[in-house]
């Protein structure tokens, strides 16, 4: 890093780190601030202002760790919650949910208890754990005695849900009908409608489905309207008026798009809540400037270290690619002269291969393998595959690779042979073409059948296919 760099960005760091902040000093202020954002998201939010309603109320969940009031607590986490759920952020909903919980414990009020309850199990519900649901669903029935008719007819309709996905219609319809009894608000009521009319199109009552629906309120609830048409949709389908349902339908997807406008919209002020967060973690920062000036010599020590330490390795690889260039030429110097053995060649490439392996080992970050020292793998690939040959050994399992690798050493070693071998109008089998070379190298039949492990009908059959091919 350049010294003006460095210094700019000390100075800066000293700026933000000696700048006053107004700073909430007592519990009794803290509560009163909390209140204030609480409040004016709750306006926010009634005018769908879903943005600024999330600013205040992560504003107020700051002051959360100085205040005492847990009933406060409990409804900052309730909106925070509902927002993510209508934003489509499902778990970040049920964390928040759970923190209304036991906020919710804490006051020790059953009315609050079950409303947190309540929304957990509509987020799991949205989310396909059912059956997670079904569980907080029952344990809120057990308090089912002491709770408001809006809750009771809430937790019923969530029974008669889980029992519609059972298949148990006739005990599921008792239980929604019950539900819709016990609603005191049109919200209430339109679920529990809802529920109904789902239930009598499972049981294959269209009529009573329909009239059903139409008996639901309408409202303004986007809720209780898609609710509406998707059984709309169900109830015309199985009718048979396809052109209806495909009309509900578009109604439908027009509605999810609205939606889907206002999580877009929900998408933005998360942007804005992480740097929230950030502002956040800066006066944490403040608080330990010297430390984070600490931080930053090291963390330049640390610099200066992997810089150097990059910079061996470039020297280290430059050092690899000038000696497997210097091999290359050395390889290629041998296997011009005439009276070079096979078994010299192979050594020698060996113990330089083992030299370059050795040096690719001290690359930290690997080595990448370039044309060059592919070429010489491919060429002692084709050395070793001719030394095998020579030497009597089995290459029974030698396929078109290491055809290709012995045709290039071949070229380096005896061109004119290789040209004969290496024929693109008339290409030559793997098999043929070390029988070719096992000719070459003066090799017996008896020999050939060794190194192929094969019968003479086969030997045979592969001497006869060369007579055509190389006329």
């Amino acid at each position: 890093m350049k010294r003006p760099v460095l210094l700019l960005f000390c100075l800066t760091l000293m700026v933000f780190g000696c700048t006053p902040e107004k700073r909430v000093t007592t519990t009794e202020s803290a509560e009163w601030q909390a209140h204030v954002r609480l409040d004016s998201a709750i306006e926010y939010i009634d005018h769908q202002r879903y943005e600024q309603a999330m600013l205040q109320l992560k504003r107020a969940e700051k002051l959360l760790p100085i205040i005492r009031n847990d009933s406060l607590g409990y409804r900052i986490c309730l909106y925070i919650g509902w927002l993510n759920e209508q934003a489509g952020n499902h778990q970040t909903a049920l964390d928040y949910e759970q923190m209304t919980k036991m906020y919710a414990d804490a006051t020790g009020n059953r009315h609050y208890i079950v409303n947190a309850m309540i929304h957990q199990i509509t987020t799991l519900n949205n989310m396909g754990q059912t059956k997670e649901g079904r569980r907080i669903n029952q344990l809120a029935i057990n308090r089912y005695d002491s709770l408001e008719h809006n809750q009771q007819s809430t937790l019923l309709c969530n029974s008669a849900y889980y029992l519609m996905l059972d298949d148990s219609l006739q005990q599921a319809e008792q239980t929604a009908y019950r539900a819709a009894m016990l609603a005191e608000d049109s919200t209430a009521m339109g679920n529990a409608l809802s529920v109904l009319s789902r239930i009598m199109l499972h049981k294959g009552d269209n009529e009573q489905a329909q009239i059903l629906m139409s008996m639901i309120p309408q409202t303004e609830n986007l809720t209780l309207r898609y609710n509406r048409l998707m059984t709309e949709s169900d109830l015309e389908e199985s009718r048979g008026d396809y052109r209806r349902a495909l009309e509900t339908q578009k109604l439908l997807r027009q509605m999810s798009d609205s939606i889907a406008q206002q999580r877009a919209a929900l998408d933005i002020q998360r942007v804005q809540t992480q740097f929230d967060q950030q502002w956040h973690q800066r006066r944490t920062a403040e608080r330990s400037f010297k430390l984070s000036l600490l931080i930053i010599a090291m963390l330049l020590g640390m610099g200066g270290i992997i810089y150097i330490f990059f910079r061996r390795q470039q020297q280290h690889h430059r050092e690899m690619q000038q000696y497997i260039s210097n091999v290359r030429q050395d390889m290629t110097h041998l296997l011009l002269q005439r009276d070079t053995q096979l078994e010299d060649l192979k050594q020698v490439l060996d113990d330089r291969m083992e030299e370059v392996e050795r040096m690719k080992q001290k690359l930290t970050g690997g080595f990448a393998e370039d044309q060059m020292y592919l070429q010489i793998k491919d060429l002692k690939q084709g050395i070793d595959v001719l030394n095998a040959i020579t030497s009597r050994q089995n290459i029974s399992q030698y396929g078109r690779m290491e055809q290709q690798a012995a045709l290039q050493a071949l070229w380096l070693i005896d061109s004119p042979f290789a040209a004969q071998l290496d024929n693109s109008d008339n290409p030559l089998t793997p098999k043929e073409t070390f029988y070719m070379v096992m000719e070459h190298f003066g090799i017996s039949d008896d020999e050939k059948l060794d190194l192929f492990c094969c019968s003479e009908q086969a030997l045979r059959s592969t001497k006869s296919r060369l007579k055509k091919k190389l006329k």
